[in-house]
Order: structure tokens, then sequence, then C-alpha cells
């Protein structure tokens, strides 16, 4: 659920709100999303004559201050937009930034804006009905599928910007965005901040699992600058008593400025409980078996 720069742009929560990496060429600047855009946090890759956004939030009052942060961060064109993967919280609301910003370009690979496109009017009508009819846009922003495997900035040509994919995160078909100039990684959902568990015991299958660990081993070989339970079964804790178990054993969480643990405790409670409200999800993630196609990036 959220970004990470490993740089680490961490983009998930819990770097600090906007701190530089500096570079002759190239720099990236972190922004967190604090609030109903789920602590999600942006990269801006600023270059010497423009600039390229990963990662837009879900909710509108979001969009419009992450637009605030690009104008008062450079005075680069914001030429490109994109979204590591088709989880909401990385794309729902990203209209209401690029309309700030009507020459910026909106990219996603073609796998991801493939389930954007198929996911995007029920999220909107979902997220609508928790965070309310003003945060959310009426209608998706779509990606536009892209699928080279490095793009550069003008006047960088000499530090191109890789594409690493399909990889598995807390999903499939992610993003990682690899700038080897300055060893740095935005690490989309495969990395969280500190403060925030990888939930990977809730893959639905074991290939997702040691997929998601082949990820973290790749991080890891790639060496970016700064590296920062008992199971009862299936339906034994009923949603309330998932709700109060959490809630007991981590005192005060959900009383943060944040509404982002209320959120998530909420929906894995009806999720994971015993006659819960399960969401709808237009991927079968339990279909993913085969360790060998998700890591078929290894040769």
């Amino acid at each position: 659920m959220r970004l990470t720069t490993v740089f680490l742009a961490l983009q998930s929560i819990g770097l600090i709100s906007a701190r530089a990496i500096s570079h002759p060429s190239l720099r990236v600047e972190t922004f967190i999303n604090h609030g109903s855009s789920f602590d999600m946090v942006s990269s801006l890759i600023i270059g010497s004559q423009a600039a390229v956004l990963i990662d837009l939030p879900m909710a509108i009052e979001g969009a419009e201050a992450l637009a605030d942060w690009v104008r008062n961060t450079t005075d680069k064109p914001l030429v490109a937009a994109f979204t590591t993967h088709f989880h909401p919280d990385h794309y729902l609301s990203g209209g209401a930034l690029l309309s700030r910003f009507p020459e910026a370009k909106y990219y996603a690979n073609s796998k991801a804006a493939a389930e954007i496109k198929k996911e995007a009017a029920h999220k909107v009508k979902l997220m609508k009905g928790v965070l309310g009819e003003k945060s959310i846009v009426n209608k998706v922003h779509l990606p536009t599928p892209y699928d080279f495997s490095f793009f550069t900035l003008p006047g960088d040509e000499a530090t191109p910007i890789h594409f690493l994919n399909p990889l598995t995160g807390d999903t499939v078909d992610e993003t990682l965005f690899w700038i080897p100039s300055i060893k740095t990684l935005i690490a989309g959902d495969s990395v969280y901040g500190h403060d925030m568990h990888l939930w990977l015991a809730d893959s639905l299958t074991k290939a997702l699992t040691e997929s998601w660990l082949s990820t973290l081993d790749l991080i890891d070989y790639l060496k970016p600058n700064v590296k920062e339970i008992e199971s009862k079964g299936l339906d034994h804790f009923t949603p309330l008593a998932i709700f109060d178990k959490f809630n007991k054993q981590f005192p005060g969480l959900l009383n943060s400025n944040s509404s982002t643990s209320a959120f998530l405790l909420n929906s894995t409670a009806e999720q994971f409980g015993r006659g819960g409200t399960r969401q709808v999800h237009y991927i079968n993630l339990a279909a993913y078996t085969d360790v060998d196609a998700l890591d078929g990036w290894t040769i």
C-alpha cells in the first residue's frame, strides 16, 4: 500500500515528508500523503530540465496538497507521472493533480494499466462510501500503458531511470524505479516504512510470499545507498474480535492523526473475520501459484 524510494524514498510511511537525494544531474524528493491518502509516499525525480512524479494520491485533498508541494519543490516542468501498481491509493484521485499539470503525461506498465481500467469505477464507488463524496474524483484519469525498459529526462540522457517489472510486492505486476547513477530505488509497495509491518502472511499463496521475498532479495542485491505468529486458523475470530485484539495489543495507534490505521484495521477485520464483508477483488491472486512465472525476471 505504500510506495518506497529506497535511497530510500520510503513510499509507504515513515521517511520524512521531504528529503532530498543530491546528485549533479538527478535528485529525488519524497512527499508523504497523510490523512485519507493512507500515508502513501510520492517521489519526485528532478533533473536539470524536467521532473517526473511517481505515484498519485487516493484523495482529492491529497492530490491538491501534492500538486502544491511539487510547485514549491521545483521550477522544472512536470513532464510525466507514473503509477507503480494498481492499488487505488497510488492512482485514484490522480486526475485532480494532473489537471494542475496539463502537459504531463500519465503512465503505468501495461498490466497495471489494464487492472486499473478494470477496477477504477468500482474503487471510486467504494472509496466515496468510505471517505465521502467530496474526497474522491467522479471519474479516474486512466494511465497510458508504458512498457519501455527505461526512460531519460531531457538534458539527463546519461543518467537513465530503469523499470524493474513485473515484480511482486504486496500485489503482482509492480514496477520499481532504479536510478543507478545515484543508487536510488523507488520501490513501490514492495517495501514499507519502518513503522508499517510487511504483510507477507496476507499473501494468498505460498508462491506470492516467496516471490515478494525474491523482490526483497533483488533490492538487497542492488544495494541502494540507504537501508533502513501463532495461527488460529481460518474464520476463528469474528471481525469485532480481530479489531479489539489488535486495538488492545497496540493501544493508541487508532487515536493518531492519520485515518490509515483505523481503515486498514477495519478492512482487515472484515476481510479475514468470520462472517465479515469481503471486498470485491478483480484479480484472482490465489491463482498465482507458479514461482517461476512470478520470478520471470531471473534468467
